[in-house]
């Protein structure tokens, strides 16, 4: 593991007057197929990622006290956990929210200190949120039991802290991707016993990640507006909370005749489309067939596109996701493939390149976009490496 060298552990010193005794990663993820399905119970292929978040520890065990790069310093006690509406520490937020839950959970909880550096770009769709809740969860599981917290409860307790600590609506596939080793195709019929099932993703593809101008910031209210005429449709057809309830073979005809507006209906016909998209994606990675796998990702981008429409914001065409997929998408043809990466309306693409057209991809979009846009990544295999020191 590479921990940035020793200007990590030299802060951690400065900081709290002693060496660290652990040392500790999580990853981000990559959301390959299944966009705006979760929330929903539908059907996702996700990806632990290899840009990281990594931390020196010590144990303490009635404080947390943290030091993030570029970040304040704070501390609390790990008697004062309970929700407070006023606090607007969203990292403070997300270690309290981790703690409260795993104790509800049954699991021991304590305090430790830490000095942490992130690798996630902000606002890139590659759920640092995510990824802090996992290394949270997993710094409680390894210095206070054995490691031994299950990773699905790692997931859940992440989503339990982002949805009520720190008031984003999300479903489990950012914290099930961040917590998760590799690759995974995840069906949320059952939302709090999902069906986690590893593949192995040997297609001879290269992953790129292009970030558009902005960020994610004061999008909440589009974000919450998908899952919500999702669900405004899902109490029209069965008088049921989540479209995966009223599944059945004339669904969009069904969806077609609904008597509400358009783009509502186009979301709902976009979860069971998606749904597909991700079975013809978890069959060509199974089948190891390339062709069948761009041809998800084109279908996946099309469905997010006209029917989703979050693929830029209206009016911010210009750098916007979409305006990048529209580049990259002409330059390569039938040599790979491009969707929005995430939440979307900003952030990130995306971009699936066939090896042997890697180099003249780089070199095309090195041309285009500066380099701190553009990040070749790679799926881990780990979803978290713990060390002693």
């Amino acid at each position: 593991m590479n921990y940035y060298g020793s200007r990590l552990e030299r802060q951690f010193v400065r900081i709290f007057k002693s060496a660290p005794d652990y040392a500790i990663d999580t990853g981000g993820r990559y959301e390959i197929c299944g966009n705006h399905t979760d929330h929903n119970h539908g059907l996702c292929l996700v990806a632990n990622a290899s840009l990281r978040i990594k931390a020196y520890l010590k144990k303490n065990e009635t404080k947390v006290r943290i030091k993030s790069a570029g970040y304040s310093y704070f501390e609390f006690d790990v008697s004062d956990i309970e929700f407070d509406k006023n606090e607007l520490n969203k990292t403070l937020l997300l270690a309290k929210g981790v703690l409260f839950r795993l104790k509800e959970l049954g699991y021991k909880i304590g305090g430790f200190d830490a000095t942490i550096e992130s690798k996630i770009p902000d606002g890139s769709g590659v759920s640092s949120s995510a990824a802090i809740e996992s290394l949270f969860g997993y710094i409680i599981s390894y210095l206070y039991n054995d490691g031994k917290i299950p990773q699905i409860d790692i997931a859940k307790t992440g989503k339990f802290s982002e949805n009520v600590y720190f008031g984003k609506p999300s479903g489990l596939l950012d914290q099930v991707g961040t917590s998760f080793d590799s690759f995974n195709y995840i069906d949320f019929k059952d939302v709090e016993n999902p069906i986690i099932q590893t593949l192995p993703f040997n297609l001879p593809l290269k992953l790129f990640l292009i970030k558009s101008a902005g960020d994610h910031a004061n999008l909440t209210r589009l974000y919450a507006e998908i899952p919500s005429a999702m669900k405004r449709c899902a109490k029209l057809l069965n008088n049921k909370e989540v479209l995966r309830e009223c599944e059945s073979d004339d669904i969009i005809s069904r969806i077609d005749q609904l008597e509400i507006k358009e783009d509502d209906k186009k979301k709902a016909r976009h979860f069971f489309n998606e749904n597909n998209h991700v079975l013809l994606a978890k069959e060509a990675i199974e089948t190891n067939d390339v062709e069948k796998f761009l041809s998800a990702i084109r279908l996946s981008q099309d469905s997010s596109k006209n029917n989703l429409k979050n693929t830029f914001v209206e009016g911010e065409y210009e750098d916007s996701p979409q305006n990048i997929i529209d580049v990259v998408t002409e330059y390569l043809g039938n040599k790979g493939a491009a969707r929005i990466h995430g939440g979307g309306f900003k952030g990130t693409v995306i971009i699936f390149v066939k090896n042997e057209h890697a180099k003249d991809f780089r070199k095309f979009i090195s041309e285009k976009y500066s380099k701190e846009r553009i990040f070749e990544v790679t799926i881990s295999s780990k979803a978290v490496n713990f060390k002693k020191l």
